[in-house]
């Protein structure tokens, strides 16, 4: 799995505290952008947090991302 986050995005904070929990237990690699860098290809604007799943599929909702770190 991969986490975009960028610096002063809202949601932040939960999602590396549910990132902190989770490491050991699965791979995760937590990678910071600009504000402007798009991450997801289909999307006309930029949107962090978001979690990148193994199976290619995003999350964009920090609770739906905070409970798939959980797992």
């Amino acid at each position: 799995m991969r986490l975009f986050v960028s610096e002063g995005a809202p949601g932040n904070l939960p999602v590396l505290a549910a990132a902190g929990r989770v490491r050991g237990r699965a791979e995760l690699l937590i990678s910071t952008v600009g504000p402007e860098e798009c991450m997801v290809p289909f999307l006309t604007r930029p949107k962090v947090p978001v979690l990148q799943l193994d199976s290619g599929n995003y999350l964009f909702s920090t609770s739906s991302i905070c409970r798939r770190q959980n797992l």
